[in-house]
């Protein structure tokens, strides 16, 4: 049997991160938050020590983008085999009731270069399409996440004085494939998340690299058999020099209010059905 988490001195956590490291500081830390939320890990068995910093006002905006990754993340990984179907139907309840904007749309027959939903929901040779809403979601969640590592690894946040940079694709894609080799080139140092008596397998694991002199974070991460992300943050004019001007960071609370703002008066009227 698995052990409990281990409990942590709330008080002298805050006391020591009294910033939300989510929103570059500006307001004080009033919540642990766990990153990734543990909402993406099969029986929610995320990784221990994974804590970090946040207010309210970030930490509640993102929690339905984290309902919509742990969805897609459990629907497109196939190597999973300690989800049972009354855990997969909570997720797909959530997602219907709580963000019907990102629900997937299933087209009659298989269509090039979209990936598969599995675990015996629908048949292993229709494909869904991943809604905007949705995509919007899944980089709300990866920077959340990518924020997180950055003030880890760096004791930094994340702000008006950087950009960031972030990809993501199915895993076994070429895309992926392609990330991969990118971000190769970024990192010294792997770790992957563990929790004491529960083996995570390749639920969640991380590699980064970072450039302290020049201020340039990497980091690739991988979410079960699922998605693969990368994602940079660094200062923010030599990050407006490269080719593709990437946005300044921007607060998780901000990013969560334009998504709210964008779909959420999209949500009236009765939730669609996860049917083709």
């Amino acid at each position: 049997m698995a052990k409990m988490p281990q409990k942590v001195d709330r008080a002298a956590f805050i006391a020591s991160n009294p910033r939300c490291c989510y929103c570059a500081g500006r307001r004080p830390t009033t919540e642990i938050d766990h990153a990734p939320a543990r909402i993406v890990f099969i029986k929610k068995h995320g990784p221990e020590g994974f804590l970090f910093p946040s207010c309210s006002e970030c930490n509640r905006i993102a929690g339905v983008s984290e309902q919509v990754m742990a969805f897609y993340i459990r629907s497109f990984d196939r190597s999973a085999c300690g989800l049972d179907e009354a855990e997969f139907e909570k997720l797909v309840s959530g997602l219907v009731n709580n963000a019907p904007e990102a629900v997937p749309r299933m087209p009659p027959r298989p269509s090039s270069g979209l990936a598969l939903l599995t675990h015996g929901i629908y048949e292993a040779d229709r494909t869904t399409i991943v809604p905007p809403a949705a995509k919007a979601h899944i980089e709300l969640f990866g920077l959340k996440v990518l924020y997180a590592l950055y003030y880890r690894v760096t004791d930094r946040f994340a702000g008006s004085s950087t950009r960031y940079l972030l990809n993501w694709a199915q895993d076994g894609t070429d895309a992926a494939r392609l990330m991969r080799a990118t971000a190769d080139k970024w990192f010294d140092e792997h770790e992957v998340g563990q929790r004491r008596n529960v083996d995570l397998g390749d639920q969640f694991s991380f590699q980064y690299g970072y450039h302290e002199a020049h201020g340039f974070f990497g980091v690739r991460m991988s979410f079960a058999g699922a998605f693969v992300m990368f994602g940079v943050i660094g200062p923010a004019r030599p990050m407006a020099k490269l080719k593709n001007r990437d946005p300044l960071c921007p607060s998780i609370y901000e990013m969560g209010k334009r998504i709210k703002k964008q779909w959420g008066k999209r949500r009236r009227g009765p939730a669609p059905a996860l049917s083709g």
